[in-house]
């Protein structure tokens, strides 16, 4: 008799089986999950979300709108204090404006009234009829003019060794502004003539004679000493005599240092030249011009240098009717 084996239920092959059915059917179940009606539904059903949806939209609206106003607002503040500014700047301008008129106007009335002025002086001149007169305060009744002329050191160009060109302009000058000079003369201060053939006697005033004399002048070799009195006294013990009765003699001292005793050359003076008891006037009238020197340039009451020059002649330029000129520079 044939023995049978004995079937078992759950075996390999069965549980094959198991295992595929169970894979079929999650695999439908996946399958068949958001297809139509059968799919598993959301829990937020359609109109809730287009509500949703609405409100969102209505938010982001709300927000551009604000963000709009915030904006337009600060650009608002901004600009009105932008326009407050610019207005306080019209308002100065137009301030400055209306000050600049008034004065412009002021001017123009001054301006008027000075033109009118100098067109009443211009007028006043044209009509009045002048001679051609020296500076105020030089003689200008002068017929006779004496130089005496300090040719020391400093009053040389130290590179031409001639007198400095200053003091032949000064001359020209002078000459040029006394409408009444016939005859002239120079002397140095040491009471040498400085044109040595023409010695003791007046130079008539003639253009090409004060040309030669001048240039004679400027090339004068001789150093003189820094003290008038010589050429004071030379001029008047030999040119006085000379004059005529008509004749009236001027003296004119350049220099920029006095080295002399100031008290002896005022005596001196006064017996050379004195005043006439009946008309009060002097002989001869004494001026003087001064040019600077390096040091001490003219300071008035100093005992030395320009200062000194500058005392002297101021009292002998008062006393003997005469001027005192200073000049700048030489």
């Amino acid at each position: 008799m044939i023995k049978r084996r004995q079937t078992e239920v759950f075996s390999l092959s069965f549980l094959d089986c198991l295992c595929c059915g169970f894979g079929a059917i999650l695999l439908l179940f996946i399958l068949s999950i958001g297809s139509g009606k059968a799919g598993v539904e959301s829990e937020i059903d359609d109109p809730t979300l287009l509500a949703m949806r609405a409100q969102l939209a209505q938010l982001e609206a709300d927000v551009a709108n604000k963000a709009a106003l915030l904006e337009a607002s600060t650009n608002s503040e901004q600009t009105e204090r932008e326009r407050q500014r610019i207005q306080s700047l019209i308002q100065a301008l137009e301030t400055t404006l209306a000050d600049l008129q008034q004065e412009f106007d002021s001017k123009q009335a001054n301006l008027s009234t000075s033109q009118q002025a100098a067109a009443e002086a211009t007028r006043l001149i044209q009509s009045f009829k002048y001679e051609d007169l020296p500076p105020i305060g030089l003689p200008a009744d002068a017929t006779h003019v004496a130089f005496i002329i300090d040719s020391s050191g400093s009053m040389r160009n130290q590179i031409t060794n001639q007198l400095h060109f200053g003091v032949i302009e000064q001359i020209t000058e002078l000459l040029n502004s006394l409408p009444e000079v016939k005859s002239i003369q120079f002397i140095d201060s040491s009471g040498n003539y400085m044109l040595h053939d023409r010695r003791g006697f007046w130079l008539p005033d003639t253009p090409g004679l004060r040309q030669q004399a001048l240039r004679a002048v400027l090339n004068y070799p001789i150093l003189s000493v820094s003290d008038p009195e010589p050429g004071v006294r030379k001029t008047f013990r030999d040119l006085q005599q000379l004059l005529d009765a008509n004749d009236s003699m001027s003296l004119y001292v350049i220099g920029d240092d006095f080295r002399g005793s100031t008290q002896s050359f005022l005596l001196k003076l006064d017996q050379l030249n004195p005043r006439d008891l009946t008309t009060g006037k002097r002989r001869a009238s004494i001026s003087a011009i001064g040019f600077p020197t390096l040091t001490n340039p003219f300071q008035i009451g100093a005992p030395q240098g320009n200062a000194r020059f500058a005392n002297i002649m101021r009292e002998i330029a008062e006393a003997h009717d005469g001027v005192l000129i200073l000049k700048p520079r030489i």
